[in-house]
């Protein structure tokens, strides 16, 4: 534990204050493991174009990752309170680690299922975990900025798969995941464990060490202050603890929840995984004057450019439930604008050889919408308004949701498209999208900037 300055001159109080560096290094180290994350979404769509499978099969290599992810928001919900926030985190990234080794080893299919299933556990752990994770660790006035990161670090994830996955073999790709996992676990290894998690196992000192460790603060009254706060939310909860079954009837448990799987399905219903799955298979089918393997690339690319727009304006601009309406908003009507695009190629006998350009045009200004909020901000939100007496239940409810609906989302996108065509499929997730967008808009709170005890307090009103 560092000496602090114990001088008590009001000037001297006044200054002290968090480390936002700290805060953002800390975000930032956490949120590599999500380069993992990305990578699996994104695996499939520059291999399926190498492999030789049926319509269906494709459909079940691009999408069993999802199913296996269901049951990681459970995996979470059993082990954040008893080996840990950052425990829980090892155990994700074992699950990648896995995934990719016995890709290396054989190129079977039903290998690959199995594969795909283990690495979708890691998916669903760390989509709902580590947004848990960074709320706590996380400053109130920049959570939602932090929130943002996950976007890019999903996007990092992705980009490589699809800029390195149409020039090299199946072997090579499954070891560049193996890589990136390392990565992550060397760097993770300096972060603090949650001080919430000491202080509710009534290590004041770890929880003490950790703060400092993730504050930097000069003074200690600054830091007691903020320890305060957060025992006083722990202790809060512990009062007011109840079983389960006793839990999920209090008002405030069932509304947090059920707004929580309505924020967690406006993510999936964006259509973001379909193309990251099937991105390259999609735009073989757009009738191009370029190749559509690079499509992939520029779109991923100048979403990576352009990510910290999103963390620039979430907080200072707009508040994340704004950012999350507009970013729905907006990619609705992008995805629109793709189904017409597709639907006059295919369906309406419009030569548009010369113009194709257009649809990159489309998918990149949905990407830009997409990353300002509907695609980023929803499992941080979730990790906010879900009360800590049931938030790992809920984290799990939610995360098991989303699975599922995602994995029917990607099941079903390959074989809607050979059978009505892509247009469908776009025009569907537009209409969706804007449904669930206006739900949103009249029953979520604003959560900008706001403590977790008072985003309960905004619930119970």
């Amino acid at each position: 534990m560092r000496h602090f300055n114990n001088k008590m001159e009001g000037t001297k109080v006044e200054e002290d204050g968090p480390s936002y560096f700290r805060a953002y290094l800390t975000a930032l180290t956490v949120t590599i493991l999500n380069f993992s994350t990305g990578a699996v979404m994104g695996w499939s769509s520059p291999i399926l174009p190498k492999l030789n499978l049926t319509t269906h099969e494709q459909s079940l290599v691009g999408s069993l990752y999802s199913l296996g992810a269901a049951p990681g928001p459970f995996i979470i919900t059993f082990g954040i309170d008893t080996i840990g926030r950052k425990g829980m985190i090892y155990v994700l990234w074992a699950s990648f680690m896995i995934s990719w080794i016995i890709m290396i080893c054989s190129q079977n299919l039903y290998v690959i299922y199995i594969a795909r299933l283990i690495g979708g556990l890691g998916v669903g752990g760390a989509c709902s975990g580590i947004p848990v994770f960074i709320a706590e660790l996380a400053l109130p006035e920049i959570r939602g900025r932090l929130g943002t990161l996950t976007g890019l670090s999903f996007s990092v994830g992705i980009l490589i798969m699809y800029g390195v996955g149409p020039y090299v073999t199946y072997t090579t790709l499954a070891i560049l995941g193996v890589g990136l996992a390392a990565i992550f676990v060397v760097f993770f290894y300096f972060v603090p464990e949650s001080p919430y998690y000491y202080c509710k196992k009534g290590m004041r000192k770890e929880a003490e060490e950790a703060l400092q460790k993730l504050r930097g603060y000069r003074t200690r009254e600054k830091l007691e202050e903020e320890l305060a706060e957060i025992e006083k939310t722990i202790r809060l909860d512990e009062e007011n603890a109840v079983g389960f079954w006793e839990a999920i009837k209090q008002p405030v448990a069932i509304k947090a929840i059920c707004l929580g799987i309505l924020v967690v399905t406006i993510q999936q219903s964006q259509g973001g995984n379909p193309l990251g799955a099937y991105n390259q298979i999609i735009f073989e089918n757009a009738k191009l004057n370029f190749p559509a393997s690079t499509v992939p690339v520029i779109s991923l690319l100048v979403g990576v450019v352009l990510s910290p727009l999103p963390v620039l304006l979430v907080n200072k601009v707009m508040g994340v439930k704004t950012a999350v309406i507009i970013s729905g908003i907006g990619t609705s009507v992008f995805l629109a604008l793709l189904g017409l695009y597709f639907y006059l190629i295919n369906s309406g006998g419009v030569d548009l050889y010369d113009y194709s350009y257009i649809s990159v045009v489309f998918l990149l200004l949905l990407n830009l919408f997409n990353g300002l909020g509907v695609g980023i901000l929803t499992w941080p939100i979730v990790a906010e308004i879900l009360p800590l007496s049931v938030k790992g239940i809920g984290t799990g409810i939610c995360g098991f949701i989303s699975s599922l609906v995602g994995f029917l989302f990607l099941a079903v996108y390959p074989i809607v498209a050979e059978n009505y065509g892509y247009s469908t499929n776009f025009f569907g997730f537009a209409i969706l999208l804007l449904i669930l967008i206006a739900i949103f808009k009249f029953t979520v709170p604003d959560t900008t900037g706001k403590t977790l005890q008072e985003i309960q307090e905004m619930l119970a009103k």
